[in-house]
């Protein structure tokens, strides 16, 4: 238990460490914002490391080879949802179906790109730790995803469901 506090504190601070906000965006937030994804970071931290039984040496490499991944997933997420207002757009506006294809093939190829990120990693984290870790990883990213999604739902926490 202890080693696991040791962990997570580790973890926590890396990647409080790695947060792209500056203080002056936060001031401008007015702090909520900053104080729900910091919420949101240690929860996932917490629940990551337990669920991928990361020893201290192998939190200590995960964490920053984790958060560039999700920056650079973020950025294609971004990309992703920009493409696909385009698209909504377009299919408002009545544009013509050549238009239309265009923007939906980027929008398609949009998920590529995220596909592509995971696959760029990989081998990234096989070098950090085990092969059934990085499917855990995975798996527990869905699994976390869904029990964030049930905690909106539901108004509140509740504990998430390892399948």
């Amino acid at each position: 238990m202890k080693n696991q506090i040791c962990i997570f504190i580790s973890a926590f601070l890396l990647t409080l460490a790695a947060s792209p906000m500056t203080a002056q965006e936060r001031r401008q937030d007015g702090g909520n914002r900053n104080k729900w994804e910091e919420s949101m970071r240690a929860e996932k931290i917490a629940y990551f490391t337990e669920a991928l039984e990361l020893t201290s040496e192998e939190a200590e490499k995960f964490w920053p080879v984790y958060n560039k991944c999700e920056k650079e997933k973020q950025k294609a997420f971004d990309s992703q949802m920009k493409a696909l207002r385009s698209l909504d757009a377009a299919v408002k506006e009545n544009k013509s179906d050549n238009e239309i294809s265009s923007l939906l093939k980027t929008y398609i190829d949009s998920f590529d790109k995220r596909n592509e990120i995971d696959r760029k990693y990989i081998p990234e984290y096989q070098k950090i730790i085990s092969d059934k870790k990085v499917a855990k990883l995975f798996l527990t990213e869905e699994y976390f995803r869904r029990h964030q999604l049930n905690k909106l739902k539901k108004g509140g926490a509740k504990p998430a469901d390892k399948q």
